[in-house]
């Protein structure tokens, strides 16, 4: 899914709050934003809260898809016990592991190729037994079967294209408002 091509549809009304949804439809749908319509003469604000808001759903509707994907890939590898795993707005970091054994995804990785996924998602299931960046911790990743100086170029490579794809979609937003 490239979530930069979904078609956004913007309603100013008479209303006081924000409201998003994805239809369905041919191919990927589109998606439905209805705003106040007073926010017209705020361009920068309503943009904001279109890029929150767009960023937010995405990351509920492929929160389940996430969680079960996580589950097989601990359950492949690691077996490891954990608390939770979510997307979250996240620009500098692609991952993060919290004490609670929570673990944070990039909402970048939304439509990412999938072993970009994996990668990040094992990197940060390893962070459960391992919390730093230390040998044994490379060498836990090493049994997944990743190489982390190849894939961590292709991420890096993909971080940039998405930065790039993501500042034309939030400019071409903000002239269209």
């Amino acid at each position: 899914m490239d979530v930069f091509q979904i078609p956004l549809i913007l309603v100013p009304e008479d209303r006081k709050t924000i409201q998003i949804k994805l239809v369905a439809g041919a191919g990927e749908g589109d998606c439905r934003i209805k705003f106040p319509a007073i926010w017209l003469k705020r361009k920068k604000y309503l943009v904001l809260m279109i890029d929150k808001v767009y960023w937010h759903l995405l990351a509920q509707y492929h929160t389940a898809e996430l969680q079960s994907h996580t589950a097989e890939l601990n359950r492949l590898y690691f077996k490891f016990n954990y608390n939770d795993v979510r997307y979250h707005r996240q620009f500098r970091r692609w991952g993060s592991c919290s004490s609670l054994r929570n673990i944070n995804l990039s909402h970048r990785l939304i439509g990412s190729p999938r072993q970009l996924q994996d990668y990040v998602i094992l990197h940060e299931l390893a962070h459960l037994q391992h919390l730093n960046h230390g040998k044994e911790f490379w060498d836990l990743v090493a049994t997944t079967g990743f190489i982390p100086k190849t894939i961590r170029k292709e991420i890096e490579i993909y971080g940039r294209d998405w930065q790039n794809s993501y500042y034309q979609w939030y400019h071409q937003i903000l002239k269209s408002v």
